[in-house]
């Protein structure tokens, strides 16, 4: 594969100054435009021509297994965003947006030579992909993109926060043109859908969350996301357009997947059950996430888990510290106890701390304490591997010493355990 580190380079010799106004890249005289291959149109901006792809897709329109037309409120996901304002807002103020880029890496040298992006306008979904059949052409395609997304509160993308929105800022910025984005919230669904699904598909990148989540399958056609810049080089350098339909193919699932992925999210932060939550780890998981968000009154039902639902060992003793946990704010101490002991039985030692703190404070049972925190010690030194394991002994090993100096005479004034 080339070395995308000397593409900035490469393009700069060709003319290319910030991916703007200079000159078009050298084209092999039988080379295929891309007019030729797809089905597009050119839009007029003050700044010349761009070529642009547009679909609309009709409310009644599946993405794999979920329709594109919202079905539940999104209250509790634009809480997660830091932005409840939007909760009442409709969804056309939403921009549904993924660029394809000439490098994985980022940097000022780095071109966002497709930016796909979709809104809901009236019962239909737009989609519009603005390509740069030469970098001259990016004042033009920034352009057009700015009134696209005119009147739009919010921008929804996955891992955009980290790689497509810093992209495009640098190169608003590098061909000073005013950015449209400033304002925006921004939505990154890959934080949040790996806090919901991480647990059990252990990666969450868009092509698991399309085949596991949203139930939909690309065709041959598609492009690995991977090979997208070579191809752009190829067709920038030499005139091979043959790959860039696929390209526009890709580009464009990736923004029905955001839009599909967001209903969906929604529908199961609004609405968690186990209907919506079939699997224990994605339900242990939205509990966590509800916890965060003060959801108290979903909380418990999240945590309501079998533990024996749970293969993993350290999930089955999360589920039953967290159930305790709850017991244990509601102070019902009859139904934290025995889940402690549970938990400790399997290899918790923070059970052991709970034990023990519950008999010193609530029932002043010294030796009994003394016995849960020796346990909890026995498991530190047993079973921790961490660079906590120092930190932990020596914690435990205070307690232990405060606990001793409160028996009278040596003895215990409580019931041995």
């Amino acid at each position: 594969m080339a070395d995308w580190s000397k593409l900035s380079e490469e393009l700069k010799k060709l003319g290319v100054q910030h991916g703007a106004e200079q000159l078009s890249p050298p084209r092999k005289k039988d080379s295929k435009p891309i007019e030729s291959l797809v089905h597009g149109r050119d839009i007029q901006t003050v700044y010349g021509n761009v070529f642009s792809v547009n679909r609309s897709f009709t409310s009644d329109y599946h993405h794999g297994e979920i329709p594109i037309q919202p079905f539940s409120d999104k209250n509790v996901l634009c809480q997660w965003a830091g932005a409840p304002i939007l909760a009442d807002r409709d969804i056309s103020s939403f921009v549904f947006l993924d660029t394809e880029t000439t490098g994985l890496s980022g940097g000022t040298g780095t071109i966002a030579f497709m930016i796909g992006a979709a809104r809901v306008v009236g019962s239909q979904l737009q989609v519009e992909q603005f390509f740069l059949r030469n970098p001259a052409e990016e004042k033009a395609q920034l352009s057009a993109l700015a009134s696209f997304v005119e009147g739009a509160s919010a921008i929804v993308s996955y891992n955009g926060k980290s790689f497509d929105l810093p992209i495009i800022n640098t190169r608003y910025v590098l061909n000073r043109i005013k950015n449209p984005f400033l304002d925006f919230e921004h939505f990154d669904l890959l934080h949040i859908a790996r806090r919901v699904w991480r647990r059990r598909l252990k990666q969450c990148n868009l092509g698991k969350i399309e085949k596991e989540i949203l139930g939909f399958f690309r065709s041959g056609v598609d492009i690995p996301g991977y090979l997208v810049p070579e191809f752009y080089r190829d067709y920038l350098l030499k005139g091979d357009a043959s790959q860039i339909p696929g390209i526009f193919y890709h580009n464009e699932n990736d923004v029905l997947s955001l839009l599909a992925l967001f209903n969906v999210l929604a529908d199961i932060l609004e609405n968690p059950s186990i209907e919506h939550l079939p699997h224990a780890q994605d339900r242990l998981s939205v509990g966590l996430l509800m916890e965060d968000l003060q959801k108290n009154h979903i909380v418990e039902q999240m945590y309501a888990n079998d533990p024996d639902e749970f293969t993993n060992m350290e999930e089955k003793i999360l589920t039953l510290m967290l159930q305790a946990n709850l017991h244990k704010r509601n102070r019902d101490f009859n139904k934290a106890i025995p889940i402690w002991e549970e938990a400790l039985e399997l290899g918790s030692f923070r059970a052991g701390i709970q034990l023990a703190m519950f008999y010193e404070h609530q029932l002043n049972k010294i030796s009994q304490a003394i016995y849960f925190t020796q346990e909890s010690k026995r498991l530190i030194d047993s079973t921790e591997k961490t660079h906590l394991k120092e930190k932990l002994l020596c914690e435990i090993n205070h307690r232990l010493n405060r606990l001793f100096s409160k028996l009278p005479g040596g003895k215990d004034s409580g019931t041995s355990h």
